[in-house]
């Protein structure tokens, strides 16, 4: 997760080597391990090293392999020896040797711009190429690493460090409107637009995009998107479905195990604990891996949960070494946490904490986060309108619906919209209502930036795709921000830098292409996979909520939430604070009653700013 800053002075003028020594240096925290620059006229690199893959320890960024191209970013490349085959450099380099940013340096000499679309892995970077006066980036297709630029009066700013960009004196702390509208109408802007950042001078470029600056010109565009022409797989065993995606879902494990330890985020359903048992798997087939450990969030101190007892269960069945922390012993809402922008965090202490427990056992963390939103499940119908009604009996559609209600103990849901328009009919709310607007909004803000229209927009936004299968995947994996390496404004450690499987573009084709049923309701495939990896328990065992820990924390001796709390004079520019109705924690899950917190969590942010 290391730091870099790229300075380019458009009108010709050269960059201060002072300014870029100073930025540079704020990225400290982000990569303890070296921090260097270069400049050349008007062009200026800063990189701040965080060793997290054995070859980068030949880490030399800002980096050239001519003098002409050079490159600084934070990358992790998978896929290294098919990559380097398909360069034809095998016989040049020493890939044990040889860093990413020297394989991507590589790619941009043979492919140019497309290099982008040749490379797997989690990446944002920054080239400058000299005989072309351009600077070229890129960020990968599911945004895991972040990539924010800045147009100035003459000159463009870009880093992957929201603090380090604010420490340029042509860059305020103004804030931008719409991205705090947008918090206060759905809890992160990012749900609404991953292009805008919380300040007005500040955006971020896309996943899956490129940026291309020259003097004159500051373009975007798309490099990849979810493919709309993946043929549903055909197999004629059962069994080759499971082989094929045990077979990406290791190469996608072991991909992201380059490092001397890792920490697994660990909790007792599938995701995480197939990650930690394909480890083990990997180790039993005699490949070398890294030191495995785990870390876990508990609250069975104030709340019922069976979570510890099927966490112990793949901890004991893994062997694996496990640092548990209590969330129960942290405050509802406080203290509060500088964050890159406003979030509903309800313990912000916790997870700042989670990750300084992670960062003592490792520089690596692998997570699952992105499980769910991959494996995600399909109606009857939608399989339907999938595979054509022709192919029913080829996939032996009814046999399965009942094979699948007898394992789990649910059948796959119709999908037709019936319980729907009974619900509507008879008056009865549906489980999937959206929460409703706002209406403590104010109300010259509120008009100015039209948001009950935007509110609506994102209400009713579909795909740009109408097939079944791509555009719920495309809503439920491309919509989210998985950007995990810029969450917080600045801290006093090095966060590790986090990984996630189920974000591995080889992974996320192969489901593209699976026959919806029975393979990915509730996540079928995976727990046929893990059968004898895991105990059987944990294999069967059906998705559960936590349920309302927020109430629970609320309810704890000492523990009060204060209603009276009073705006400010930043704040009333947003929120009309005697509209906001008082917070009712008995509300199960995220109901309505937590819409009124946002105003509460803005205020605390921007008192932080």
């Amino acid at each position: 997760m290391s730091g870099f800053i790229a300075l380019f002075n458009t009108d010709g003028a050269p960059v201060d080597p002072e300014l870029l020594e100073r930025l540079t240096t704020s990225l400290a925290f982000k990569g303890p391990d070296k921090q260097k620059t270069w400049a050349d006229g008007q062009v200026g690199f800063g990189h701040a090293l965080f060793q997290t893959t054995f070859e980068s320890k030949y880490e030399n960024q800002p980096a050239s392999l001519d003098g002409k191209v050079r490159i600084t970013g934070c990358m992790r490349i998978d896929g290294r020896e098919e990559l380097i085959n398909r360069l034809g450099i095998k016989d040049e380099i020493k890939p044990d040797q040889t860093p990413d940013s020297e394989l991507v340096l590589h790619a941009y000499r043979k492919w140019g711009e497309r290099c982008a679309e040749h490379l797997l892995g989690d990446f944002s970077f920054v080239i400058w190429d000299a005989d072309k006066k351009r600077l070229f980036c890129a960020r990968d297709h599911f945004g895991m690493r972040q990539l924010y630029y800045a147009r100035t009066g003459n000159g463009v700013i870009i880093s992957n460090c929201l603090h380090c960009m604010q420490q340029h004196p042509a860059i305020s702390k103004r804030l931008n409107e719409q991205a705090i509208g947008d918090f206060l109408l759905t809890g992160d802007h990012m749900w609404m637009d991953q292009a805008q950042t919380a300040f007005a001078d500040i955006q971020a470029l896309l996943p899956a995009h490129l940026l291309v600056a020259r003097a004159d010109s500051l373009n975007t565009k798309r490099y990849w998107d979810l493919p709309h022409d993946i043929p549903v797989l055909r197999y004629r065993k059962q069994q080759e479905y499971l082989e094929h995606f045990n077979e990406i879902f290791k190469t996608a494990v072991a991909d992201r195990l380059r490092a001397p330890s890792v920490v697994v985020s660990l909790s007792g359903g599938m995701d995480s604990s197939s990650i930690a048992a394909t480890v083990r798997s990997l180790q039993a087939g005699g490949q070398q891996t890294p030191d495995l450990k785990a870390v876990t969030v508990l609250y069975d101190s104030i709340h019922n949960s069976d979570e510890r007892y099927f966490t112990e269960l793949v901890t004991q069945h893994l062997k694996l070494p496990t640092q548990y922390i209590d969330g129960g012993k942290y405050a509802f809402m406080s203290p509060p946490v500088q964050t890159t922008r406003p979030l509903e965090l309800y313990q912000p202490q916790l997870w700042l904490d989670v990750d300084h427990q992670a960062s003592s056992l490792s520089r690596v963390m692998l997570k699952g986060d992105a499980g769910d939103n991959l494996l995600v499940s399909y109606s009857i119908w939608e399989t339907l309108k999938d595979v054509g009604p022709l192919s029913l009996l080829a996939f032996r559609l009814p046999s399965t619906i009942y094979r699948l209600k007898a394992l789990y103990g649910a059948y796959p849901p119709l999908g037709s919209g019936l319980r729907a328009k009974l619900n509507r009919l008879s008056g009865k709310k549906s489980s999937r209502a959206m929460l409703p607007y706002p209406a403590w909004l104010n109300p010259e803000f509120e008009t100015r930036l039209d948001l009950k229209q935007r509110w609506s927009d994102w209400q009713s936004w579909q795909p740009p795709c109408s097939y079944p299968r791509y555009s719920k995947l495309y809503q439920s994996l491309l919509r989210p921000d998985w950007n995990a390496d810029d969450y917080y404004m600045h801290t006093s450690f090095t966060q590790p830098e986090k990984r996630d499987p189920f974000l591995d573009l080889r992974l996320v084709e192969f489901v593209a292409s699976l026959p919806a049923l029975p393979w990915l309701f509730n996540k079928h495939i995976l727990r046929n996979c893990m059968q004898g990896q895991l105990p059987e328990e944990v294999t069967r065992r059906r998705k559960t909520l936590l349920g309302n820990i927020h109430t629970s924390l609320i309810k704890q001796a000492g523990s009060k939430w204060n209603d009276g709390w009073q705006s400010n004079s930043e704040l009333d520019q947003f929120i009309d604070r005697r509209k906001i109705p008082p917070f009712d924690e008995t509300l199960q899950g995220v109901g309505e009653s937590y819409t009124s917190l946002r105003p509460y969590l803005l205020k605390n942010w921007i008192l932080g700013l």
